[in-house]
Parts: structure tokens; sequence; C-alpha cells
């Protein structure tokens, strides 16, 4: 591993030297950014990803350089990538204080927002050479985003539990990404004034706020178990009118592209409690 790096040290100095070259490889250590590069139409120009990044299909032949374990810094660099598109919130500190040591072009993205979703895209486009890729990519994305939050804008409030898992009870709080997208579908998040981004709760405090829609995530095994979970507590609206509705998480919770179609699921699942 250690010759590995020399070299690609060695590389990086002799480009120095000369004019910045196009950039053609490309690893991208999130689900979202890889979507995002493929939203552009040039996803064939990403040569390593994580393990999970599965969208579009294509995405999967892409080589796994990275886990939720952490990036493999010999695989990547044997990739020789002209950029390396980084996740500060899902790749570990370690890893990345690695990769900008050895000088290797790292950029950070990161969105927080739906509006940083798209801000993101165009910077990204810009820093691959794509800058007009970029910013249909992102004007596409504006578009679909103010026709759902102008669809639901007046509708009226609906008291929503969204169960991100099971065991243990974990939901989303004041400020997290869902919570957010919760309230563009004119959602009220029973747990919307809660501290933590995605607090553990007791069952006891989810009855007591008398949700009339349970949103779950489709990636937990709560699915599967909805009815023996929730049976117990008939006098909770959402389960007594049967409002029990698994999401598709990979879309909702994934801050890329396909952020607008998580968000219309999100909010016409709320819309059939109404």
């Amino acid at each position: 591993m250690i010759r590995c790096i020399l070299a690609f040290a060695l590389m990086l100095c002799a480009c120095c030297a000369v004019a910045s070259k196009p950039i053609e490889r490309i690893v991208a250590l999130s689900p979202s950014s890889t979507e995002m590069l493929f939203e552009m139409g040039i996803g064939s120009r990403v040569v390593g990803t994580v393990e999970w990044a599965d969208f579009p299909e294509a995405a999967k032949a892409i080589p796994r350089i990275g886990s939720y374990a952490g990036i493999n810094i010999e695989a990547l660099i044997a990739v020789q990538p002209d950029l390396v598109v980084a996740w500060k919130s899902g790749n570990k500190e370690s890893d990345l204080k690695k990769l900008e040591a050895l000088g290797v072009n790292v950029l950070y993205i990161d969105p927080k927002t739906m509006d940083a979703v798209a801000d993101d895209m165009e910077r990204l486009g810009e820093a691959v050479g794509e800058a007009r890729a970029g910013k249909e990519a992102a004007d596409r994305f504006r578009d679909r985003y103010s026709a759902l939050k102008r669809q639901f804008a007046n509708a009226d409030p609906v008291r929503v539990f969204y169960q991100l898992s099971y065991e243990p009870l974990r939901t989303v709080g004041q400020g997290s990404w869902v919570d957010a997208l919760i309230k563009d579908c004119g959602g009220d998040n029973v747990f919307g004034k809660a501290p933590a981004h995605y607090p553990v709760v007791a069952f006891e405090s989810v009855i007591a706020r008398d949700p009339e829609v349970i949103i779950m995530s489709s990636h937990t095994n709560v699915v599967n178990s909805k009815e023996a979970l929730w049976s117990e507590w008939p006098s909770v609206a959402a389960v007594r009118e049967g409002h029990l509705i698994p999401v598709n998480s990979s879309a909702l919770l994934r801050s890329g592209p396909r952020a607008t179609e998580g968000l219309a699921l999100l909010c016409n699942a709320i819309d059939q409690a109404r």
C-alpha cells in the first residue's frame, strides 16, 4: 500500500506542473453524489463508489471502494481518480484526512436541505467541467420541488409519526431531513419539537400524540412486522383507520435527485389520512 500511495503522490506532483486536465475519472463516496452524476449524464465517469450506491441500475456495476466500515484508500488510489466526491457526514473523518494529506482532489457534497441538493448539483457540475449539465439537472429538481410544494401548500394538517426503525423505535426530530419534508407535505411531525434529529422514543409517547398516519421506512424490517407491532394499539388513529404506510426509503432519505420522488411518495402517503 505504501508503494501505491507514493506512486500516487508522485503522479499528483507531476500534474501540478501542467494545465489542469479534464475530470474524467470520478470516485463518488455517497449514493447521493453517485445519483447526481448519473442525473447529469456522466455516470460512466464514476470509477469507484460505496457499497450501498444501488441506483440507477448501472451504478451496481461500479467497483466498490467504500462501505460503512470506511474507505479502502489503496483501492481508491488504484483507480487514479481526477476527483473524489466525499460525504462529510457519511465518510469516516480519518479517511478523509488521509485523502487530503495525500493531496487528492476532494470535493465535499453533503446537502442538508432540498434547496441545497439543487445548489450542490450545480456545484458538482462546475467541478467536473459540466456546468450546463449540472444546472439543467438542478433546474429540473427545483421545478419538481416547487410543484410539490405548491400542490400541498394549503393542505389540511395531518399528525404524522415517521418510524425510522423498530428496535429501537426511532423517529425524526426537529431540523432533520425528513422533518422538513413532512412540513412540505402539510404534515405535522408529532415529534417535530424533539431536539435530536433522530430520537429514540417510547411507544407510550407515540400513543399519547395519536398520529393520524404512521409512515415507515421500507429499508427496515418494520414493514413486515407492522401489523403485529401496531395492532396492540387500536386506539391510535393511524392504526384504527389503517394508515400504516411504507415509503421507499432509498428515494426519501437520500439527499439526491430522487428526493423529489421520495417527497411525492411521502406527501401522497400523508394525503391518505386527509
